[in-house]
């Protein structure tokens, strides 16, 4: 932000520092009342032409790569500056500070319009300026919040080799007495060896992503009253697709969350996974009969998950959620 308000000031300072060149310079030559026309005249008209190209026709037409468009909106931007710069300016100067009749030469007009051209290449520059300040703006952004998410890490990190360690031995007595809580301490040491080891990466294994959701629905499975159907569709060959961490685990969350009336019998969750350019995710479960107004809640983890993907990819991402009679659907579509 202080660089964008350092940059708001540098602009007025260029804008003051050419509105009084411009005055003194027509001052050599004209009285101060023409000198001041001209002035105003000369600087609203550039300023006009930069901004108009920079902060309107370059991000609505050219970088939508509707050139066409773009090349005659910025023609009749210059055409149409130039003739009302040109004819107001000679209307004010011989109406009302020298009054006398005075005849527009075709060549008034373009020795302007060459002018106004040229301030439009420097709109072109101005744009790349804005592109710089709001580039460097976004990566330190993008590192602070990366050096805030290694501090939690290592936060979090509190002697992981006692806890694993702790966890191996309490497996090996659960397997004499209660091989089905052996099964569910292997599945959460697998959980907590994800989030330790592939959590602060910046890229992992799909089949690494999908490991972890199935070894959270079975822990959650413990908690149901009844059993839950549980469907998972995948592609079958998933070796080589890599994605960033943690992006998938906060459907299948939200649903046991806010989703699953654990009290009920006919509870299910479907994952559909489908893969091309992009990757396809989408969760469903039975709605809950006392969902109210969103059937899976509005959580913390959905929220974040958002915040999330808008740094990753920017707006090349979707996230919505969708109820069809009984059955609430949340869906994640990401490139590859």
């Amino acid at each position: 932000m202080a660089k964008y308000n350092t940059l708001t000031k540098l602009q007025w300072l260029i804008w003051s520092v050419l509105t009084i060149m411009f005055f003194f310079y027509t001052l050599e030559a004209d009285p101060v009342s023409y000198a001041f026309d001209y002035a105003i005249h000369s600087t609203l008209s550039y300023a006009f032409i930069i901004y108009a190209n920079a902060l309107w026709l370059i991000p609505r037409l050219y970088r939508k790569k509707k050139y066409l468009a773009y090349t005659v909106s910025v023609l009749i931007l210059l055409v149409a500056v130039t003739y009302l710069r040109v004819t107001s300016q000679v209307y004010i100067w011989f109406h009302y500070i020298i009054e006398k009749p005075f005849h527009l030469e075709f060549r008034n007009y373009v020795y302007a319009f060459i002018i106004n051209t040229l301030f439009f290449i420097f709109s072109v520059a101005f744009r790349f300026t804005l592109d710089f300040f709001q580039i460097k703006q976004q990566q330190e952004k993008l590192l602070k919040q990366h050096a805030e998410a290694q501090l939690s890490l290592l936060k979090a990190q509190v002697q992981p080799h006692f806890l694993f360690n702790t966890l191996n031995n309490i497996y090996f007595v659960a397997q004499r007495e209660s091989p089905v809580t052996a099964d569910l301490i292997e599945k959460l040491s697998s959980i907590m060896r994800y989030f330790l080891e592939q959590g602060p990466k910046h890229e992992i294994a799909l089949t690494a992503e999908l490991d972890f959701i199935r070894n959270y629905i079975e822990l959650e499975k413990m908690r149901m009253r009844y059993p839950i159907k549980t469907d998972i569709e995948l592609p079958e060959d998933l070796s080589l697709i890599r994605i960033p961490p943690m992006l998938l685990i906060p459907l299948v969350e939200n649903v046991f969350k806010h989703g699953i009336d654990k009290r009920e019998e006919n509870n299910y969750i479907s994952i559909r996974l489908q893969l091309s350019d992009r990757l396809d995710f989408s969760v469903s479960n039975r709605i809950r009969r006392d969902s109210g107004g969103h059937p899976n809640g509005a959580g913390i983890g959905l929220n974040n998950l958002s915040k999330r993907l808008s740094i990753l990819y920017g707006d090349n991402f979707v996230l919505e959620s969708d109820r069809s009679q009984d059955t609430y659907t949340s869906k994640l579509n990401i490139p590859l």
